[in-house]
């Protein structure tokens, strides 16, 4: 089924991993914003089980229209020029070689890296009848997407790419994410250059961090991997490396290959939980040792900690959180509360026990300072950011007979 990734009155496409083969990540080609923006909308439809490319329909609106806007004249001109450059693209993959020359029996130097040139699209073309870009890859960059189950790529969320703007953004998110875990990646400023195909450009340095380096710094402290970089400089003072460090992102679970039943494991699955930790959880719940509510307000507790930029891995914070009991007592805490406030309601007005999640006010504050030291808060004030981050998605304010002040939220 092909959706709209940008169509009005549609749950965002949190749980929506793309992937893409390592050595793509890092070839050298240049795609204009629109082309990057048609890439990633046929990279969401590539199903894990495909074993070759399908035809794709990719509406008009989901290239060049944000938040719903109707494609304009030009808009269509600018997709016109874009399917006539496409079928040129070429992407310019290396491989190291694995031999060395001999002379005299004895290993000198490694042979020249192997290399292709590999167009990207099969074609590209236009209906006006469906406003839809008829597209498919060229089968030779199968081996780029399809299929991928040795490890050797990197997955990202869909729902951070789209935050992008800039080609050059893109890129330079893909080539972070794949040092994920690491939080760091040091890159020879000539290496970048040329896999983002700017060979020969910007001599000056100042003007490349300006255009692509800085651009992409504001661009990417919108999404989960917000860096901050250091210029390595040679023995003539000149620029020769960049440093990029940040907030350390851990792999996602490919979710389409994992079964969903209920509410606990797919509230597991949208944090990226894997299988074998949530079978683990299951048998938990199983002995009666912790309840699937539990796990619910585990999960949305450590969601709001993962925005305020507390945690490194969201999905492990969750599950030492459920398995170690972590949050028992301030769950059970407050389910009491809740109980307590429960039982004060009329006995013709029976309700479930609600599920529910609540931080110390004070946390928030800390959270807050924490995020404006990074530069990642949202809003310019600490009562701002508590309209954003938390009054706005549901919580609301209370104070205990000890006079501390939460934050709480009925699940």
């Amino acid at each position: 089924m092909q959706v709209d990734l940008f169509a009005d009155n549609k749950p965002e496409p949190t749980s929506k991993l793309v992937v893409q083969r390592n050595d793509l990540i890092n070839a050298r080609f240049a795609l204009t914003t629109l082309e990057m923006r048609l890439f990633m909308a046929m990279l969401a439809r590539i199903d894990r089980a495909d074993s070759e490319f399908h035809e794709l329909r990719i509406p008009v609106t989901e290239v060049v229209a944000v938040s719903g806007r109707r494609p304009s004249s030009n808009d269509y001109a600018q997709l016109k020029d874009m399917c006539a450059l496409l079928a040129s693209r070429v992407i310019y993959v290396e491989r190291p070689s694995k031999k060395k020359a001999k002379r005299g029996g004895q290993a000198l130097e490694e042979v020249a890296p192997s290399f292709s040139n590999t167009p990207l699209m099969a074609y590209a073309d236009y209906s006006s009848e469906e406003r839809a870009l008829v597209v498919r890859f060229n089968d030779r960059v199968r081996e780029h997407l399809l299929q991928l189950n040795d490890g050797n790529f990197t997955q990202a969320q869909l729902m951070q790419l789209l935050k992008l703007k800039s080609a050059h953004s893109y890129r330079i998110y893909w080539l972070l994410k794949q040092y994920g875990s690491f939080g760091t990646r040091t890159i020879r400023v000539d290496e970048l250059k040329r896999v983002l195909d700017l060979e020969g450009q910007y001599k000056q340095f100042p003007l490349f961090k300006l255009r692509v380096l800085d651009r992409a710094q504001r661009e990417l402290a919108q999404t989960n991997l917000a860096f901050d970089y250091e210029l390595v400089r040679g023995k003539n003072n000149s620029v020769e490396e960049i440093r990029f460090r940040f907030t350390p992102v851990t792999s996602e679970v490919l979710l389409p290959s994992l079964p969903a039943t209920t509410d606990w494991q797919k509230a597991l699955l949208e944090v990226g939980v894997s299988a074998s930790s949530m079978a683990a959880i299951g048998e938990l719940i199983e002995r009666g040792e912790i309840e699937s509510s539990y796990v619910q307000y585990v999960v949305q507790q450590q969601r709001t900690k993962s925005k305020q930029g507390k945690i490194k891995s969201l999905a492990g914070a969750v599950f030492i959180a459920i398995t170690k009991g972590h949050s028992l007592e301030e769950y059970r805490q407050a389910l009491a509360q809740r109980q307590k406030v429960a039982s004060r309601k009329p006995a013709s007005s029976p309700a479930s026990t609600p599920e529910f999640v609540r931080y110390r006010v004070q946390e928030a504050r800390e959270a807050f300072d924490t995020m404006v030291r990074k530069k990642m808060a949202k809003g310019a004030t600490f009562e701002e950011n508590l309209h954003l981050v938390y009054l706005s998605q549901g919580f609301r304010q209370e104070r205990d007979s000890q006079g501390v002040e939460w934050l709480v939220k009925v699940l």
